[in-house]
């Protein structure tokens, strides 16, 4: 059996993809490519929740003189934005006359108080952020593609300065359909950012750093929330907090000289000598033999891998990957409802928005390292599904707790926080997971279709939680049910935990097949070919 077992580990080693054999699974040029990859996700932060900040809940009231104290009765707007809509004038509905004023004790100035967004025009609030989960779920896809079809590098840095660029414009642009198509144009790039980042910093790790980097690179986008609201507290103008952070994120444009290609791109489409020659400085930053790097690649084939232009319908050029493929991008659309009609469910708690802002980026922080060490221990299918349960076993338990009986609803608060744990160990995890269900010539272009369903949940998400004015259960009602069908649709997909990662669209049978034989056998090679191995000696 122990001899068994060591032929089993020899098929592993000589399976064993180039990059794990020439640079290792996890050094320093592997912590450099991670670290710059996860410092990536301030940017993405700040222009996603921005919004928070940009159009804070804001009182507002009718400017009125001499004659409209005497002649009007206002008629006070209830709700977030809480103020004056409407006067009455001869028993006669009307606008304010004279427009609105704000209270700036605490904003001085935001998208609402200069383009006067409430009473009729509130909604276009919601506009501003629903166009931009578009921009963001549009450049999810489109950059995925361009990436695995002209690398992973080009295509981040262009992300990178559009994403700055676009992000000035919006800071400075005086009309508000301006501003909502330069936020628009800086959310495709933003979209882009995403995938890019995450699909290099998890190609160029290994083994069992495979589980744990692409995790721990998704840390600091709470943490850019609670930078963005310190940089907010001392930036109280809308226009110079956005030209801000994106003054601070055009410096990620110095990626261009710090950041390599992905050597495993590079293979993945023939581009051996290119790699080869990214692979000898990675190996000497490990301090690893440079000189195996040629030796190990001469053993390719230069004909195995010619997937040169992938296209978005490569995504479903077989039963496997269309079926991986449907179930992710379902999976997805219902983690995207999920998450943010949560965070939009438990975000209203506090009146210091700053403070309640800071600490948010600090929740979702224990989840994540728990979910490095049950994600090793149980896999990525596992992990996820359990991580649905406990979300859906809180979303009903906040439901058996009524409203107003508890000290503060503590109880109520604290199961609230166990399901933003769960939600900090699910998300992460299943970006993991899906990453490594494509292969390398289209995983660009799978995980940004996937994470766009999460993007179009996002918009949906705002649906329900109005679904409260019917039922204030049935908003919970929804999200627990759609947690429950996350984890029975996860449990169709196949495990990938000690899986090598698949290069291209042929390797998943290869990959599928590995994993029936596991079922019968205690590792990939048939018994005939154990009994044919002449260095095993069967009799002792």
């Amino acid at each position: 059996m122990s001899q068994l077992e060591s032929h089993c580990e020899h098929e592993e080693k000589h399976e064993e993809d180039i990059i794990q054999s020439t640079i290792g699974n996890f050094g320093r040029w592997q912590f450099k490519i991670s670290a710059l990859m996860a410092l990536l996700k301030f940017p993405i932060a700040w222009f996603q929740m921005s919004i928070v900040f940009l159009a804070p809940p804001t009182q507002f009231w009718c400017k009125s003189n001499e004659w409209s104290q005497q002649n009007h009765t206002f008629l006070r707007h209830e709700g977030l934005n809480s103020g004056f809509c409407h006067s009455l004038v001869n028993n006669t509905l009307t606008t304010c006359p004279n427009g609105y004023e704000y209270n700036k004790t605490v904003f001085h100035s935001s998208i609402i108080t200069e383009w006067n967004l409430v009473c009729e025009d509130k909604r276009l609030v919601d506009v501003s952020q629903i166009s931009l989960m578009f921009g963001v779920l549009l450049g999810n896809i489109l950059f995925g593609v361009i990436g695995d079809r002209h690398g992973r590098k080009k295509t981040l840095i262009v992300c990178i300065v559009l994403q700055s660029l676009f992000g000035i414009l919006a800071s400075q642009i005086p009309w508000y359909w301006g501003f909502i198509v330069t936020r628009f144009l800086l959310a495709i790039a933003n979209g882009g950012t995403i995938v890019i980042s995450f699909v290099m910093c998890m190609e160029a790790v290994g083994g069992t750093w495979r589980s744990i980097v692409p995790i721990l690179y998704q840390i600091p986008y709470g943490f850019g929330n609670s930078i963005m609201a310190g940089i907010a507290y001392f930036h109280r103008d809308w226009r110079d907090l956005h030209l801000t952070l994106s003054l601070i994120s055009s410096f990620y444009i110095l990626y261009l000289w710090f950041v390599p290609e992905s050597p495993r791109w590079l293979l993945a489409i023939g581009k051996k000598t290119e790699a080869i020659e990214i692979l000898e400085k990675a190996a000497k930053c490990n301090k690893m033999d440079s000189d195996n790097v040629k030796t190990v690649a001469n053993r390719l084939s230069p004909d195995v891998r010619k997937e040169n232009k992938p296209k978005l319908a490569a995504l479903f050029a077989t039963t496997e990957l269309t079926k991986r493929n449907v179930l992710l991008c379902i999976n997805w659309l219902i983690a995207g409802i999920t998450f943010y009609a949560f965070s939009q469910y438990i975000g209203k708690v506090g009146s210091n928005l700053y403070f309640t802002a800071a600490i948010s980026g600090f929740v979702a922080f224990p989840g994540t390292l728990l979910c490095v060490f049950i994600i090793r221990r149980f896999g990525r299918r596992l992990t996820i599904a359990l991580a649905h349960i406990l979300t859906a076993f809180c979303f009903f338990g906040i439901l058996a707790v009524p409203l107003g009986v508890y000290y503060q609803d503590w109880p109520r608060v604290v199961i609230a926080g166990v399901g933003i744990v769960g939600l900090s160990i699910s998300m992460p995890a299943l970006y993991l997971f899906t990453g490594e269900l494509f292969p390398t010539t289209v995983r660009n272009a799978g995980v940004g279709t996937s994470v766009m369903f999460s993007r179009m949940g996002s918009m949906i998400s705002p649906l329900v939680i109005s679904m409260q004015d019917i039922s204030p259960s049935l908003p919970l009602i929804v999200l627990g049910v759609g947690a429950i069908l996350e984890t029975f649709l996860i449990l169709l997909l196949p495990e990938t935990k000690g899986m090598p990662l698949p290069e291209t669209i042929d390797d998943l049978n290869v990959t599928v097949n590995k994993i029936d034989d596991r079922k019968d056998t205690m590792c990939y090679i048939s018994l005939p070919t154990i009994l044919k191995d002449t260095s095993l000696d069967i009799n002792k």
